[in-house]
């Protein structure tokens, strides 16, 4: 919208935040009543006006809901819902501008059901009507499962619900029942947990459930790192045998070659000319380290259990993770400050959703943009600079390619990373 059309309202938008939308007076407003902010013809938020407003005084206009509405749609203001604009529309062009204005989603789970080996459930969210949510689960605090989520239904006093479905196998009940936890990509803890227990189940019951679960995670990373092992072996088995086969291929042509052009030369000493013609060395996998940090690429040895064998595409190499992985502190005598790892492929989630630590030591995990389809994930240890043998990374959010239907990929994915970067204090 134009300045001159702009002027003829009272009110210009300026901006959009978790305190609501800042509008800024063009001319002085001593009008009854209050600013009314709707969607669609319903109320989500009102800004009662005590007094006039005087020019270039800024309000917040706090938006307590929104809606299930098609977008882009607008939130538009006014004395009433069916009165004149106050101010230009506000547009909403994606479910992120919820975010923005709402703050993270946080939906209730207000019924969960086991039928016929499917567990059923309802969610409501009453504030973010926008929300498109994806569910993984943790079946008995080992592998994550993506949860099939129908598309959420509006409420009429603004947010939405919506019915998820996860399907149970056999092999998930174990010998002191079953637990399972749904998680909600960009919710900071569990939407829900569900439980079964046989009667008579106690404390005992529970710490071996517990045991069930670590050691099916031992038994994934057992198996993670064999194949991990058994490809490095392959790999190196074929450069080894490439090598050989241009070492005797440029060997029988060059020697011929300097006989002919040479002939008091000797056959052996013509071979040993040609010991330096090999094939080209294995890419560099070393730490590279500059000063107070260290950075990994993503051929590092430094990967352990939970990584996938190395990959290129058109934008550089990269490395997949499982739902667990663990990665080596280059430099284990000094405190680490903070670990970065740059994302450049998700599978089936829109942002990272990882939880770290180092050893045993529960670290923050901060996410931002870095370009398109990538993400910077910085790490850090609570109390400053922590001592780390090991970082440990647990991904909320995971799955087969095989099992989705998507390829015939049968590994587990969560997300890539092109670079580790360990930041070291004093």
């Amino acid at each position: 919208m134009d300045g001159t059309a702009a002027a003829n309202f009272p009110f210009l938008p300026s901006g959009a935040s978790r305190q609501g939308i800042a509008l800024l007076c063009l001319r002085r407003f001593a009008e009854p009543g209050g600013i009314l902010v709707h969607c669609r013809g319903i109320e989500v938020g009102h800004l009662p006006l005590r007094r006039a407003i005087e020019p270039d005084e800024v309000l917040e206009v706090q938006v307590a809901r929104l809606p299930r509405v098609a977008l882009p749609a607008e939130l538009r203001f006014s004395l009433a819902i069916d009165g004149p604009d106050l101010a230009p529309p506000w547009r909403l062009e994606a479910p992120a501008a919820a975010l923005t204005l709402l703050g993270p989603p946080a939906p209730r789970v207000e019924d969960v059901t086991l039928d016929h080996g499917v567990l059923r459930g309802v969610a409501v969210e009453r504030v973010n009507g926008l929300l498109d949510p994806v569910l993984y689960a943790r079946i008995n605090d080992a592998g994550a499962r993506a949860v099939t989520v129908e598309a959420p239904v509006a409420l009429a006093e603004g947010g939405c619900a919506f019915r998820f479905a996860l399907a149970l196998e056999p092999a998930d009940l174990g010998e002191t029942g079953l637990a399972v936890t749904l998680q909600l990509v960009g919710m900071a803890g569990p939407l829900a947990r569900f439980a079964w227990t046989r009667a008579g189940a106690g404390e005992a019951e529970r710490r071996v459930a517990e045991l069930e679960g670590r050691l099916r995670r031992l038994e994934q990373i057992a198996a993670g790192g064999l194949a991990e092992a058994q490809a490095a072996m392959q790999r190196r088995l074929d450069i080894q045998q490439e090598r050989i086969d241009a070492f005797i291929e440029a060997a029988a042509s060059l020697l011929l070659d300097r006989l002919a052009r040479e002939p008091e030369a000797s056959a052996p000493q013509a071979l040993r000319d040609l010991i330096a013609t090999t094939a080209p060395p294995v890419p560099e996998t070393a730490p590279l380290r500059l000063g107070a940090r260290v950075e990994l690429s993503p051929g590092a040895g430094n990967l352990g259990p939970g990584w996938h064998a190395p990959e290129r595409d058109a934008e550089g190499a990269f490395r997949w993770m499982a739902d667990r992985a663990l990665v080596v502190n280059p430099e284990p005598d000094r405190p680490v400050e903070a670990v970065e790892l740059e994302v450049s492929h998700l599978y089936r989630s829109p942002a990272p959703a990882l939880q770290a630590s180092f050893d045993d030591l529960p670290c923050a995990v901060a996410v931002a943009p870095a370009g398109p389809r990538r993400f910077t994930l910085r790490i850090t240890p609570p109390e400053g600079a922590a001592p780390c043998r090991s970082l440990h990374l647990e991904s909320l959010a995971s799955g087969s390619p095989a099992q989705d239907g998507v390829s015939a990929d049968s590994r587990l994915l969560s997300l890539a990373v092109a670079r580790l970067v360990f930041h070291y204090g004093d």
